[in-house]
């Protein structure tokens, strides 16, 4: 197809020749310019609207652009299309061709009309005038007329419009016209006066006299077409009347049938036969008509004004029959031409307007001469530049207009239409892909290729809808089939489509496959042999999004960054630009990258709010939401939950899945088990019934963890038994990590430790041979259980402690082994660790701030309010003084910790946060109430644990004060009762000398724990 060639046509003023300067009308239109930027001429047909239109540009002498509106503009993509040709004619540099209407605009036409004609004007500098010819074309129910709107109201300051048509302007302009944005240019403007009458009837026949004139007038009315045909009339006889007849166009022909009448039987012929092309060069007439003197005929019809025109065009001038007179010209044919010779010349000028490109001329053509075949091998042909053009509608229209039995031998025509639906019909587009498989299959084995791409086209339309995912079957095996026959796929860009297609549908319905990331590649491999950088940007996202949920999140990234670098390049479409953003926000979701993970969604999201392609907003959303619930940010996570939770009843089923499930987390985080629950279980049966089993598996998993809290251990089980049979066969280690921490936590929790530490183990290995720090269904509270018992049983302890410090976990007790900020040991020597190193601060000038950590600690580290902690520290100071002295050295305590976070002060109670410090003493009190409560199985094990922490008495080095001896007498006492316990324990079981040595060293580290009359027996024999 040679689009600049055929579009010339319409994006080219008529050439004039032999027109009259309209200089009453030029004033008003100007007049009307300066007061108005649209101008609305509209008059009855002949009455000289396109050429006052073209000479007035003469006269104004200011940028302009044209464009003849015709029945294909109906559909806003041919529309749109066209007039970017007429742009680029303009030869003005953009930095971005003006888009094309592609599917994913269609859902807000008007923001992709404002953006599209604000880059438009761009390119004409003011003043300029746009010129709308034809615009009764467009027929009442065609989107076109709010295109019209929208593209009027962008108009800068400088620009105008004229839109020549024979209607008044349809309603949707009428507040345009209410508040005198456009004004209107009418018949009574536009008839001929006496004086123009008799100029132009002058200049055609010199010598009328002034009764003639008159009289011409008067039949006339100033109605130009009118003027012209008794003109011509004239010069083949006596001046005739025009008849009085109820339309212009049943004068028309009947002055011109006169006319007609009176011309030469080859040109007759001539007109005749060239009356069926809406638009003609004269090579083209030659070639339909064998007239010779086509060239001629057509310059002199124009040059003596006679209702032809001529427009620039490469390689040849185009001429145009006036409405009027070419349907005279084919009523005239429909009278005297024979029926099979019509059609033949139909056809043939069919196979002309083809050839030069022009395939809506062409198709037309084919249709009126109801050549069904050549109409139907055209849209074959032209299927794939019409959709790249954007014009899916009115390729869907052609092929609509085939009679249907002709269809099954022309499955490449239902492919292409199919095609154009996939995006906004993916059922229809589904069951039309399906009939042209078929069709292709039956065809034999020269069809294989049309098989391939109706498959992955079938393919696509389920994965739009995600809906159904047990649909995909079936094409899978389809394309499993043509790639181990080696069947052709076509050319690169065609083959990563394909692929690409293939990939997507095995991560969502056959993850267990092993081969794809083999499919990648070859995705991959192909898209980079393709100079198509949307398309190179559309493969490219869906590998990083079967990379990311197949747990290989490095290599995601870097495709994630290629993209970005081509983005930044230029010539992706607002469409991809998104994409790319939705794959980010998933990526910054999967990994814990919260900042990250939200400005890729409020990225994704503003272009889409500027550009109005809304295709992925609802993905964008949930993976925000997930991202927020991955941080336990529950504030941000509620509000875009609320943008989320309508557009989610519109939501395909799997799209759904996602935003029961994260309802379902953010209840769990909320500790709403009810509402998790309920969330839970209906993502799972959305699961089950999309088909899509991974995440089926992680449902299933989240709905056990909350049927445990809910104690129902029963239908946990039963749960975990079915996620294991899926993971059982996915070859995804990043869900094997997920469901085997999942699985340990609650096994763990609920007294099965031999699986649950297996499951640990490995869960954990996985984790650090993959660097993972992050899944679905975050629950911090059980990650700090199962990284706090991986510690206590030496389990990968160096990624555990990793994983506590990027994921900032916080333990449910003060567990020793934990990787703290600040470790504080008050049992014996005081002494602060920041990140495994002492810190110093023993001098004098920090004696007071250490002096306020320990009252702090020794009233129990949490809501101690000021006025306790200054009436231990400076009792004899009163009110405001005693307030300043706290408040400086609580500032110089966090100035020595270097950490701010590690206090809080919070309506005037001073806490130690505990997920940043960690205190012996409270060590201590943990697992002395854990030995309380243990049985013999842990037994020895928690109290060698006890021992080794008590180091001394609670703060040993520090003089008696009245507000630390409480703690310590306290920690006295649980040490003994704790002493007593194990040296019993020990006597019992035949331990002497174990219980000696035990007894011996407490002695040591506290003699006052210990009252010899209650413990030597203890260690003595009985």
């Amino acid at each position: 197809m040679k689009p600049r060639r055929a579009a010339l046509g319409k994006t080219t003023r008529p050439r004039l020749a032999g027109v009259l300067a309209r200089r009453r009308l030029f004033a008003m239109l100007d007049e009307r310019r300066e007061a108005s930027p649209v101008i609305w001429i509209a008059g009855p047909p002949g009455c000289g609207k396109t050429t006052l239109a073209a000479s007035y540009l003469d006269h104004a002498r200011i940028a302009s652009l044209w464009y003849q509106l015709d029945e294909g503009d109906a559909d806003p993509a041919t529309f749109f299309y066209y007039l970017r040709l007429a742009a680029e004619e303009l030869g003005q540099s953009a930095a971005e061709p003006l888009p094309l209407l592609a599917p994913e605009y269609h859902a807000a036409l008007a923001v992709f009309t404002r953006r599209y004609f604000q880059a438009l004007y761009a390119l004409l500098e003011p003043p300029f005038a746009v010129v709308f010819d034809g615009y009764h074309e467009i027929p009442a129910s065609s989107e076109l007329h709010e295109v019209m709107r929208v593209a009027l109201g962008e108009l800068p300051q400088g620009g105008c419009a004229l839109i020549v048509s024979r209607g008044d302007p349809p309603a949707s302009l009428a507040r345009l016209r209410a508040n005198r944005t456009l004004v209107m240019l009418g018949w009574e403007d536009l008839r001929l006066t006496r004086e123009e009458t008799k100029e132009i009837a002058l200049e055609r026949r010199p010598g009328l006299d002034a009764e003639t004139l008159e009289g011409v007038y008067t039949s006339t009315q100033g109605w130009a077409a009118g003027l012209v045909l008794m003109l011509e009339q004239a010069k083949l006889g006596a001046l005739g009347e025009a008849p009085d007849l109820a339309t212009s166009q049943l004068v028309f022909d009947y002055l011109a049938g006169e006319i007609f009448q009176k011309s030469d039987a080859a040109t007759q012929e001539f007109l005749l036969r060239t009356a069926c092309l809406p638009q003609m060069s004269a090579s083209m007439a030659r070639s339909l008509t064998g007239e010779e003197r086509a060239a001629a005929i057509l310059e002199g019809l124009h040059r003596n004004n006679y209702f032809v025109a001529l427009r620039e065009g490469r390689p040849e001038p185009l001429y145009q029959y006036h409405p009027m007179f070419r349907e005279f010209l084919l009523a005239r044919a429909q009278e005297t031409l024979p029926k099979d010779l019509r059609r033949r010349l139909q056809r043939s000028a069919a196979a002309l307007a083809a050839q030069a490109g022009r395939s809506d001329d062409a198709l037309a053509l084919y249709r009126e001469s109801h050549d069904w075949d050549e109409m139907a091998r055209l849209i074959e042909a032209e299927g794939p530049a019409m959709l790249e053009q954007g014009r899916g509608e009115t390729l869907r229209h052609w092929v609509e207009d085939l009679p249907p039995e002709l269809l099954e031998r022309y499955p490449w025509a239902i492919y292409w239409a199919a095609a154009s639906q996939a995006q906004l019909a993916p059922r229809e587009a589904r069951l039309a892909h399906e009939r042209a498989f078929e069709l292709f299959r039956a065809g034999g084995e020269g069809n294989a290729h049309g098989m391939i791409l109706a498959a992955a086209g079938a393919m696509d339309a389920i994965l739009y809808e995600l809906d159904d995912l047990s649909l995909l079957d079936r094409w899978i095996a389809v394309l499993d089939e043509a790639a181990a026959a080696g069947a052709r796929i076509g050319p690169p860009a065609v083959e990563a489509r394909v692929a690409a297609s293939m990939v997507f549908a095995l991560t969502l319905r056959k993850p267990q496959r092993p081969d794809i990331e083999q499919w990648v590649e070859r995705a991959l491999g192909c898209a980079r042999h393709a100079a198509e950088p949307n398309l190179q940007m559309s493969v490219g996202m869906l590998c990083a999004l079967t990379l990311m949920w197949t747990g290989l999140h490095p290599r995601a990234a870097q495709l994630i960054e290629q993209a970005r670098r081509a983005a930044a390049a230029g010539g992706v479409s607002p469409f991809s630009r998104i994409t790319l953003e939705n794959v980010a926000a998933m990526h910054g979701m999967l990994t814990a990258q919260y900042e990250p993970g939200l400005q890729a969604m409020r990225e994704g999201l503003e272009t889409a709010r500027a550009t109005g392609v809304h295709t992925w907003t609802f993905q964008l959303l949930v993976h925000g939401y997930g991202t927020a619930l991955g941080a336990g940010d529950l504030e941000t996570a509620a509000a875009i939950a609320k943008e989320l939770t309508p557009l989610a009843p519109q939501a395909g089923r799997l799209s759904q899945v996602f935003y029961h499930h994260f309802q379902g987390w953010e209840a769990m985080l909320r500790k709403d088990l009810m509402r998790a629950l309920q969330m839970e279980k209906t993502a799972v049966r959305l699961a089950v019934e999309v088909g899509c089993p991974y995440f089926e598996a992680l449902c299933r998993l989240a709905l056990a963890q909350v049927l445990l809290e809910c104690g129902d251990q029963r239908k946990c089980i039963a749960q975990l038994q079915r996620m294991r049979a899926i993971v059982r066969d996915i070859p995804n280690r990043h869900l094997e990590f997920t469901c085997l921490l999942g699985f340990a936590d609650m096994a763990l929790a609920h007294g099965r430790p031999r699986p649950g530490l297996k499951a640990l183990r490995l869960g954990l290995e996985i984790g650090r041979q993959y660097g993972y720090q992050h899944f679905l269904w975050w629950w911090p509270a059980a990650m700090s259980r199962v990284c706090a018992r991986a510690l206590e049983e030496g389990i990968e302890s160096d990624y555990v402690r990793t994983l506590i410090r990027e994921r900032r976990l916080i333990p449910e007790g003060p567990v020793e082994a934990w990787p703290w900020m600040f470790r504080i040991y008050t049992l014996g020597p005081f002494r602060i660790e920041r990140h495994g190193e002492v810190l110093g601060g023993s001098g004098k000038a920090q004696r007071r701030p250490l002096e306020l950590l320990k009252v702090l600690i020794a009233y129990g580290g949490e809501k101690v309010s000021e006025s306790r902690i200054v009436d231990a520290l400076w009792p004899r100071i009163d009110g405001d003084s005693a307030h300043r002295s706290f408040t400086s050295t609580l500032h110089r305590l966090r100035k020595l910790l270097g950490e701010d976070r590690a206090i809080v002060l919070h309506e005037g109670k001073l806490t130690l946060d505990r997920r940043y410090v960690w205190v012996d003493a409270w060590a201590f009190d943990a697992l002395a109430t854990r030995l309380e409560a243990s049985d013999g199985s842990q037994f020895e094990r928690l109290a060698e644990r006890l021992l080794a922490l008590y180091r001394g008495p609670f703060l040993a080095d520090d003089a008696d004060c009245a507000w630390y001896l409480p703690a310590r007498s306290r920690m006295r006492a649980r040490l003994a009762r704790a002493v007593g316990r194990v040296l019993r324990h020990w006597q019992d079981s035949g331990q002497r000398d174990r219980a000696l040595g035990c007894y011996q060293s407490c002695l040591e580290l506290d003699p006052g724990a210990f009252e010899e009359s209650r413990f030597k027996p203890l260690v003595t024999d009985r």
